[in-house]
């Protein structure tokens, strides 16, 4: 276990006789990031100390080598730069003698409030930003971190006065609540690495209670826990050193590639000085911060499959709802499918996109009252394997469904009405985690339930050659409720996963062709146009391992308006027996591509 002083990840004390510079004014969003428009995050705003500093020294320091000025290994980018790169976002320093060119606000050396040297404290950067007419939005992540520095205050002192850092924490605790009061929807915190020293412990413990008695709303990361973990399994990360410096100049400040011990030093090393990480360690812990700011969109991301497959499940019937099974004299028919479905959801660096294949079956029951009348029942059973996009994991789902229908007729006029009882089963849910050269698997299942309701009608306004053609209309309602998880393991990537749900009211409207009845051939072939009547904002809670608070954001949700189409066919064979195949599926919904494909075979009686 590495001694205290070098196990700490927490700001040097730096001291400068030039002036500090001043704060520059807060960077607007456009031009800021490198991301598309419909990302979650567009902007990353940091508050914090050296450990995120990403360059406030670099023009105060006369001679600086050459790519010089954060404290790592440099040029290797400090953690928030990392999870800001895994995002897709530039992330620079806000401080400059020029005009603004960053959102990051940290600086070395500084302490939550009390001032020390050149720098500015973490509260006072907050501060600053606001009454420099700085806003939150709900597209901007803002990452808060410090109590390092009070650390080294409190042993300066003599390590003798705990309220030092029981204050630091609770005033840090008091700048996540600030955050959040101007708006701040989307925060990042930390605890501090603290290698078993009491009073890091102590200032960690501190720390999450007044994150959790001021009732935030934060993602909570547990830095000491990964930094126990990269010790504990330095080899599987390619660290051969544990306890020596990377560099050989005396801070990190001034650390360039020439100054390294040896020339890979900065991927073998897990200290870039005494107390600051090296580039490795930056980028581990920054890789683990990112999977957790995009782990919700993940997870997330489930229920819209699920959906997905229980409307394939209904789609195999629709058939045999519209009475393409039933044949002229005879009443009863039994009719079964077997289906292709996928389903893919575009992804993005922030928004995990989904790609889903695998098989739905239907067995089930037709009883023809008349021509134009009848009553079924049938049930299925589907089986998908999903990948996760950017190689970030994978699952397999199961589903059952029990269905019921009823249909009715007058003339040209026909309704529709059915409902649908489901179970999912997501076994084997993977959520592969990159950290640095290790990738880490964390896993979990869950199962959930849906419930769906509808009734549909349509006329024939045009009738020839036994087919009948006019407008088709429906509205439905669903419920799918996801149950909440948590992964198994103990590792500080590990997650719990809170409930989801989608519902709502949708209606269609469209064109159906259909066969008459009597026709020798039944078929059916439909496309409509589709809302989402419910104004139901997604929002997803989840609990990183070691983390006194859970963190509630908004997720993607799918659009409104969408299209969808139909089409199914059920011609007899030889006597009784009948082939049936069709296809269906969703189109313009956003980024996703939904498909069903089936065929089977119906015997009537």
């Amino acid at each position: 276990m590495l001694r205290c002083s070098r196990a700490l990840l927490p700001l040097l004390l730096v001291s400068v006789a030039t002036p500090a510079l001043a704060q520059t004014q807060p960077q607007a969003r456009a031009g800021t990031t490198a991301t598309a428009a419909k990302e979650p995050v567009d902007r990353i705003i940091v508050f914090g100390d050296s450990l995120a500093d990403g360059g406030f020294f670099v023009p105060l320091i006369p001679n600086l080598p050459a790519g010089a000025g954060s404290f790592t290994t440099n040029p290797d980018p400090v953690a928030p730069e990392v999870m800001a790169a895994r995002l897709g976002i530039d992330l620079k320093t806000a401080y400059g003698t020029t005009a603004a060119i960053g959102t990051n606000y940290a600086i070395g050396g500084a302490r939550v409030t009390a001032a020390n040297g050149a720098s500015i404290p973490i509260a006072s950067q907050l501060s600053g930003y606001l009454a420099r007419g700085g806003t939150f939005g709900p597209r901007d992540l803002v990452y808060i971190q410090g109590g390092g520095n009070d650390y080294f205050a409190y042993n300066a002192l003599g390590a003798n006065n705990d309220a030092i850092l029981t204050t630091a924490a609770t005033q840090l605790a008091a700048v996540v609540q600030r955050a959040q009061a101007a708006g701040a929807q989307r925060i990042v915190t930390l605890a501090v690495q603290s290698g078993g020293a009491p009073a890091l412990q102590l200032f960690n413990r501190t720390y999450a209670a007044a994150l959790a008695g001021a009732n935030v709303n934060a993602l909570y990361f547990d830095t000491n826990k990964l930094f126990n973990e990269i010790v504990a399994n330095a080899a599987a990360f390619g660290i051969t050193n544990v306890t020596g410096q990377a560099c050989t100049v005396s801070s990190s400040l001034f650390c360039t590639q020439a100054t390294l011990v040896s020339p890979n030093a900065n991927r073998t090393y897990v200290l870039a000085d005494s107390v600051h990480p090296s580039g490795i360690v930056q980028e581990i812990q920054g890789n683990a911060i990112a999977s957790l700011v995009r782990a919700p969109e993940q997870v997330a991301g489930l229920g819209y499959a699920a959906q997905s497959m229980f409307r394939a499940q209904r789609d195999l019937i629709e058939g045999a709802e519209r009475g393409n099974a039933a044949r002229a004299d005879q009443r009863l028919a039994l009719f079964g499918s077997v289906g292709y479905h996928y389903y893919s959801k575009t992804g993005s660096n922030q928004v995990i996109g989904i790609t889903e294949r695998g098989f739905a079956a239907t067995l089930g029951a037709d009883l023809s009252l008349n021509d134009t009348s009848g009553i079924g029942i049938a049930g299925g059973y589907g089986d998908g394997h999903g990948d996760f996009s950017l190689g970030t994991g994978s699952y397999r789902a199961k589903t059952w469904t029990v269905n019921g229908y009823a249909r009715a007729g007058v003339g040209p006029f026909r309704v529709i009405a059915d409902g649908t009882y489901g179970r999912i089963n997501y076994d084997r849910i993977s959520r592969r985690v990159q950290l640095g050269p290790v990738s880490r698997t964390n896993r979990g299942e869950t199962d959930g339930d849906y419930v769906a309701g509808r009734v549909s009608a349509a006329v024939d306004l045009f009738r020839a050659a036994g087919v009948g053609v006019g407008p088709d209309v429906a509205v439905q309602y669903e419920k799918l409720t996801i149950d909440g998880y948590a992964e198994g393991g103990t590792t500080s990537t590990d997650v719990a996963f809170g409930r989801q749900r989608i519902q709502g009211w949708t209606g269609r409207a469209g064109m159906v062709a259909r066969a008459l009845p009597g026709s020798p051939v039944g078929f059916f072939a439909r496309a409509d146009y589709e809302r989402n009547f419910t104004d139901d904002p997604r929002r997803f809670t989840i609990t990183p391992a070691g983390a006194p608070i859970s963190y509630t954001t908004s997720v993607t949700r799918a659009d409104r308006e969408y299209m969808s189409y139909a089409m199914g066919v059920d011609g007899q064979l030889i006597g009784p027996l009948s082939a049936r195949a069709g296809v269906s599926g969703y189109a313009l919904r956003d980024d996703r591509d939904i498909v069903t494909a089936f065929a089977g075979l119906s015997m009537a009686f």
